[in-house]
């Protein structure tokens, strides 16, 4: 679920006609002045983050004057609340507070709910969980008829009974109109927290909390979500790249999260890139590194049967951050979905990485179907290339601890080497494309997502190869390529139609450099991954 920030909800909630303090968003001091001028002297300061319990941990505070909040604001801006960096501030009117509420419209996943539940408690504020469990007299809980909405006259006799007869016309309406708002904009969540009654009698919805369904976010581009993810703070330049992977293809996974979001403190060492198939059997893996004390900096999952190119996309993001000092891919799991394409993608990404940081530590636990031959194409594409890596299939998927030593020690190893001579890190990430020279042999064509598939005639050895590329085409894609004439060919002369052959496996550049032609090359881009590491160049020493 995509959580909103607070001022987010509150825009949504004044479209629906719920009443929310005035107030403003900025995201510099000099913004303040201007912002009192129009709310007035007393107002709340409210850190824009994306976590419980603000108030608690400092991000809620309040001023009565221009110099005040200028010196709160000042405070807040650029602190880390609740591990997270406020990039924004909510200035919004102080609330003369007589008591405060709790209301919700949240999508229950209970067997006996399966829906929409109205929540209510008569209490509100911090503590509202310890409301809950200790008084539970004091909530309303109403199951809403999806197909019939929310009953007016059911809740309000509820509400009497709870003592709030006086304000019951007040509440019934937010109701509705929260049960509304979660409606049209798919949300699993719309909390407010507290709703505040003021000493002047008004309801106003002092905090806002909005999760929305994730799937959805296509269909609401005014909330401006750039990654539709529950994340509690920013995403990293190395996430959104990431998500772009995602975003416009739906073969299989690429989630790929920094587990250390500050790429600073990952350059200064001692983080390994962390790769896993298969959500639990990453979390099996992961809690056996680091129950021997190594430090994560990532979690890459390709699972569901993903394109060779995800799997290398996901990878290159991984192994281009700043320090990584090790990779391990713990495939604790025996998949079904053809592992030869994680095979294609994990010989093409240490080809290309293992000439910037020669000696690497890679451990690859890797089983399912396909594993033999997955196994034999990892085995044959890495022999000879400088790296230091290990290979292990079904017999240790449950051994994870054993591939943790295992691989500790080639950490070691590495280590112990002293410092390294690395390479261009640039030249690693980038796209490399034939010569203009070298393209006026080629046959290329584009696939679905952005890749170039070259075949350089002038290098090609067919048939001594004995058409090695067009037999992987059509044995691990669609047929992309056939044979003419004695020579490779494409399939088709329609571009279009070639981009729906291209399955993007990865195999003809496989098997055409295993049989010793080297005339395929198949580019990958990483879209904007050249420029985040130019960005941060200075880490890498």
């Amino acid at each position: 679920m995509v959580r909103l920030y607070e001022y987010q909800g509150k825009q949504i909630l004044r479209v629906f006609g719920v009443p929310v303090p005035k107030g403003y968003v900025i995201s510099a001091v000099d913004e303040v002045p201007k912002a009192l001028e129009k709310i007035g002297q007393s107002v709340a300061i409210k850190a824009q983050v994306l976590a419980t319990g603000r108030m608690k941990a400092g991000g809620i505070r309040f001023a009565s004057s221009v110099d005040e909040a200028v010196l709160v604001v000042r405070e807040m801006l650029g602190r880390k609340i609740k591990g997270v960096a406020v990039e924004k501030v909510l200035v919004e009117e102080k609330l003369d507070i007589r008591k405060e509420l709790y209301l919700s419209i949240t999508v229950s996943d209970s067997y006996k709910v399966k829906g929409p539940i109205l929540l209510f408690s008569t209490e509100g504020g911090v503590d509202i969980e310890e409301v809950a469990e200790k008084h539970p007299e004091k909530i309303l809980r109403y199951p809403i008829d999806y197909a019939k909405g929310i009953d007016a006259a059911e809740i309000s006799e509820h509400l009497v009974r709870l003592g709030l007869a006086d304000t019951v016309d007040g509440l019934v309406d937010i109701a509705l109109k929260l049960y509304e708002a979660s409606k049209r904009y798919d949300a699993h969540t719309v909390e407010v927290n507290p709703l505040v009654l003021t000493r002047d009698g008004r309801l106003v919805a002092a905090d806002c909390r909005i999760t929305i369904d994730d799937s959805s976010v296509f269909r609401h581009p005014e909330l401006g979500i750039e990654v539709p993810r529950d994340v509690a703070r920013p995403l990293t330049d190395f996430e959104r790249i990431a998500w772009k992977i995602e975003e416009n293809d739906y073969r299989g996974v690429c989630y790929f999260m920094q587990l250390v979001d500050d790429v600073d403190e990952v350059a200064k060492g001692g983080y390994i890139a962390f790769h896993g198939i298969g959500g639990g059997a990453c979390m099996l893996a992961s809690e056996a590194l680091l129950r021997r004390g190594f430090k994560l900096a990532t979690y890459l999952d390709t699972s569901g049967n993903p394109t060779a190119f995800k799997v290398y996309r996901g990878m290159k993001i991984a192994l281009a951050l700043p320090g990584i000092e090790g990779y391990c891919l713990a495939g604790a799991v025996i998949a079904n979905q053809e592992q030869w394409y994680h095979g294609f993608a994990i010989v093409k990404a240490f080809k290309e990485y293992s000439r910037y940081r020669p000696g690497f530590p890679a451990s690859i636990l890797i089983a399912g179907n396909k594993e033999a031959e997955t196994h034999k194409i990892i085995r044959e594409g890495l022999s000879g290339l400088p790296l230091r890596w290990e290979l292990y299939g079904r017999e240790r998927v449950l051994d994870v601890d054993f591939i943790a030593d295992r691989f500790s020690k080639l950490l070691d190893e590495y280590r112990s080497e002293g410092p390294k001579t690395l390479g261009n890190i640039v030249d690693f990430v980038k796209a490399k494309r034939p010569s203009e020279d070298e393209l006026k042999r080629c046959l290329w064509f584009k696939t679905s997502t952005g890749g170039e598939v070259y075949v350089d005639l002038g290098k090609c050895i067919a048939p001594d190869c004995g058409f090695a590329c067009v037999k992987a085409c059509r044995w691990m894609g669609t047929g992309a390529l056939k044979i003419e004439k004695g020579r490779p060919a494409l399939a088709s002369r329609d571009p279009e139609a070639l981009r729906r052959l291209c399955t993007e496996c990865l195999a003809c550049e496989y098997f055409c450099s295993s049989k010793g032609g080297n005339a395929i090359n198949i580019v990958v881009p990483v879209y904007g991954l050249e420029d985040v590491v130019k960005k941060h160049i200075h880490l890498y020493g």
